[in-house]
């Protein structure tokens, strides 16, 4: 695929532009505002101002931002150190940097238990 054709399939939420719906994008999805809704995409990269909440589903996904609901990554799950995760969470593969955060139920597979994460929140 060429730049300019994958260029062409993918969409870059910019810092402060707030978006509300389901979202549908071939190749790549760049989040640096917010998305409240669902997100479907070959590759989500959430900046470290973005934020979603909703489902994702994509075959990677990279999270410096946050991210609330449902994650699904069919191949790779990577939270940088400035990431946040809360939710339910299925994964192929998943890597955390020092200093990422994931909250709530993690499953490598479809089919695999259930993995209960997280902190208690401070009084």
């Amino acid at each position: 695929m060429s730049n300019q054709s994958e260029s062409l399939e993918s969409v870059v939420i910019g810092d402060g532009v707030v978006v509300k719906g389901t979202f549908t994008v071939p190749s790549k999805a760049i989040i640096n505002g917010v998305i409240e809704g669902d997100l479907t995409a070959e590759e989500v990269l959430i900046g470290p101002t973005g934020r979603i909440t909703g489902r994702v589903s994509a075959k990677v996904i990279d999270v410096r931002g946050q991210l609330h609901n449902t994650i699904i990554s069919e191949k790779s799950l990577i939270v940088r150190a400035t990431g946040k995760i809360a939710g339910k969470v299925q994964y192929a593969e998943i890597e955390i940097e020092k200093g990422g955060e994931i909250e709530g139920t993690l499953s490598q597979s479809a089919d695999g238990p259930a993995i209960q994460v997280g902190t208690t929140p401070a009084a």
